[in-house]
């Protein structure tokens, strides 16, 4: 009988140990996973800031263009404004 709690206990010492030592185990590889995760994380944010920084350039790019067309086309306009009042002014002398 002796014997058999002496197992007993043994297994008890044993398996309290192996617990304790697989919880440690178990912590680390969390907390592993959580920083391997948050890199992860972290990379996809840096892509999409790259790329939103990269669409921010073309749209300023585009929007650059867009206002220089605007300017020419304005210019344009006050061009064809000018002749028209002249035309105006011929036909009401002419007149």
């Amino acid at each position: 009988m002796k014997q058999h709690v002496g197992e007993l206990i043994t297994a008890v010492i044993a398996a309290f140990g192996g617990w304790f030592f697989q919880r440690n185990k178990q912590k680390a590889e969390l907390q592993a996973n959580e920083i391997d995760n948050a890199d992860k994380v972290l990379k996809y944010y840096r892509e999409m800031v790259d790329d939103l920084g990269l669409r921010l350039k073309e749209a300023i790019v585009e929007l650059n263009k867009t206002k220089e067309m605007v300017k020419e086309l304005e210019e344009k306009v006050e061009a064809l404004t000018d002749e028209l009042k002249k035309h105006k002014k011929l036909n009401n002398t002419t007149s």
